[in-house]
């Protein structure tokens, strides 16, 4: 409806004094629809803007024909002739206004090639003509404080963007720019995630999702994309059932349309989001299928062609993880066998986010050597900070018998987990992984009357632990300190866990248990 009324607008305009509310709502309708409808109505506008002569209508306009357009790998030409277009008008009129929307054109598009030098050049001048202009068109002013923002976190994980990013999102909500909305919300998931503000991030989706009114008039390209968001929330706090849930919701509604929507890219990574949190549940068929569609639709034309090269590494990176989580699950696993993946898993992690999960048990399985490790020690990004205990433990466990004891290295690795950075990111599975390790640990010292009070705290709480091999683990290795604290029952309780590694087809894991019972039956025979 809004279209045609736009449609009508234009075709009426009798002088320029219109324009500027023909703009307004050409922002709102442009901003949450991306379509050649749309591109349309603004090229009308542009043409009478040029048969009226008005400069700063054209530059606005033009900035709204780059955003349609902006997605397509295919229409850089137009979208370079635009820009320039934008920066020679606003200069000849001195157009504060349209020079701020070119530079923050210039910056997305540079960092899009990977130019990162240049296009912070960019994002530097439109700070500073943010702050010498006095007269504020709060379009243009939160569409840049997006960006800055977006650019703060990006490059230094800022936390404080938090602030900007709600100042944002509350713009965004009340004006009914509903994809810059989702966008918003997207960073404001993650920083609350890893600041352990995860209810605050769920919070903020669920009182969208709530508001039928709202949810129900939105595009619905951007309904999946909110519902693609509040998975991501739920999945950063190792919420899986949750999160598969709305990511459940988000792959039905993209899955048909993904292709005419700039949310491709989600709906790419949204793959491997499934794969992990399928995957961790111990839906073992359901993610290695959901890799295989990932794997398919990375090599489609469309993918090809329209995916920018920084985004389809992240993707890629994303994906390599979840694929080598499932391969490592099986009793087959054979790091040699997998050695190309390993290495560009390796490359990926020094540059891209890692999901902790995912990344983790990387560390622990990749059997990377002491240079390689040692490299990733040096690195200074926060998924590999996240993981740095795992690394020097990993490390620490590759000394040779030769240079220390076993006994020695057994307590060197409960020194580096008991010792690891706590922070207030640090997660409840986190802390499960890492003293169920230091468990391990303490069976090998035979330090039996150890393991009971340190997993003792996990026995009520066995639901959060969503990760199903892992609770498993967990499970097992609980019994395992109540039979050397004296529960007969033990052995009995061990064998339930290595039942339910068969039905889940945890094969590795299920081996590992039968190697501690083994150990257990040994020492008994001794005994007696």
């Amino acid at each position: 409806m809004q279209k045609e009324r736009l449609i009508k607008q234009i075709k009426n305009i009798r002088n320029h004094e219109e324009l500027p509310g023909i703009i307004k709502n050409l922002r709102l309708v442009s901003a949450n629809e991306k379509s050649e409808i749309v591109l349309e109505i603004i090229r009308r506008a542009i043409k009478w803007s040029k048969k009226l002569n008005h400069k700063k209508s054209i530059v606005n306009l033009y900035e709204l024909e780059i955003k349609q357009l902006f997605h397509k790998r295919s229409s850089i030409k137009r979208i370079n002739f635009l820009l320039s277009e934008m920066f020679r008008i606003s200069k000849e009129i001195n157009y504060i206004d349209g020079l701020i929307l070119a530079y923050s054109i210039e910056w997305g598009i540079l960092k899009l090639e990977g130019r990162i030098k240049e296009s912070t050049n960019s994002l530097r001048k439109v700070k500073l003509l943010l702050s010498k202009n006095e007269q504020k068109d709060n379009y243009v002013y939160y569409i840049c404080k997006y960006s800055l923002a977006f650019e703060d976190w990006v490059l230094n994980h800022n936390f404080e963007t938090a602030n900007d990013f709600e100042d944002c999102s509350k713009f965004f909500y009340k004006e009914g720019f509903y994809r810059s909305l989702a966008q918003t919300f997207s960073f404001l998931s993650v920083i609350y995630s890893r600041r352990q503000q995860g209810k605050r991030a769920l919070d903020m989706g669920n009182k969208i999702l709530a508001n039928r009114a709202l949810f129900e008039n939105l595009p619905l390209d951007v309904k999946g994309i909110m519902y693609y968001f509040t998975g991501l929330g739920h999945m950063l706090v190792a919420d899986l059932v949750m999160a598969e849930s709305y990511f459940n919701e988000a792959y039905n509604i993209l899955k048909p349309i993904y292709k005419s929507s700039i949310y491709f890219s989600n709906f790419l990574v949204l793959h491997s989001y499934l794969a992990t949190v399928k995957g961790l549940q111990g839906k073992t068929k359901q993610a290695a299928d959901m890799c295989k569609e990932a794997g398919k639709l990375l090599q489609t034309e469309f993918i090809k062609e329209n995916l920018d090269e920084n985004t389809k590494k992240q993707i890629t990176h994303t994906y390599n993880l979840t694929k080598f989580y499932n391969i490592s699950r099986l009793s087959n696993y054979n790091p040699q066998e997998n050695q190309e993946l390993m290495e560009e898993i390796y490359e990926g992690c020094k540059v891209h986010y890692s999901d902790f999960m995912t990344f983790s048990e990387f560390i622990l399985n990749s059997n990377f050597d002491f240079d390689k490790l040692q490299q990733l020690l040096t690195i200074d990004n926060f998924s590999i900070n996240r993981v740095k205990h795992l690394i020097e433990f990993m490390l620490e466990k590759q000394k040779l018998e030769a240079e220390i004891s076993q006994e020695q290295k057994s307590l060197n690795c409960i020194t580096i987990l008991e010792k690891r950075v706590i922070t207030s990111k640090t997660t409840f599975i986190e802390h499960a992984n890492a003293n169920l390790l230091i468990a391990q640990q303490l069976f090998s010292l035979k330090r039996y009357a150890e393991i009971s009070p340190l997993l003792k705290q996990y026995e009520s709480r066995l639901k959060r632990i969503e990760v199903l091999e892992m609770r498993i683990f967990m499970e097992a290795f609980i019994q395992v300190g109540a039979y050397k604290n004296g529960d007969p029952l033990g052995p009995a309780l061990q064998y339930m866990a290595i039942k339910k590694c068969r039905d889940y087809g945890f094969s590795r894991l299920e081996n590992k248990l039968l190697d501690y019972l083994q150990l257990q039956r040994k020492e008994i025979t001794r005994k007696i």
